[in-house]
């Protein structure tokens, strides 16, 4: 279980795109892209599947490109009802 920015899972930080409409794009190697609608600008974030927990580096890279900021991923891995942790700014591409 994440805590603020420490003990990011592969599942984690998928769980988070995709409770803010970022939808499963490709896999490249052993990085999972994912792509979604942030602010007006199309984003895609990329991250490895193969660890245990995300680097530390790896997952502030994940957060830039989302372009979610880095408050409400704290936000949300405090949070014990995470459907209520919701960026503004995200969404749902698919029905633009």
């Amino acid at each position: 279980m994440p805590n603020g920015l420490r003990n990011w899972y592969y599942k984690d930080v998928v769980s988070f795109l995709e409770q803010h409409f970022f939808i499963f794009s490709h896999v490249k190697s052993s990085h999972y892209y994912y792509r979604g609608y942030v602010d007006k600008k199309d984003r895609l974030s990329w991250f490895p599947k193969h660890r245990n927990s995300l680097p530390m580096k790896t997952l502030e890279c994940a957060i830039h490109k989302s372009g979610i900021p880095k408050s409400y991923w704290k936000k949300w891995a405090n949070s014990a009802n995470k459907k209520e942790v919701q960026y503004e700014g995200a969404e749902d591409w698919l029905n633009l």
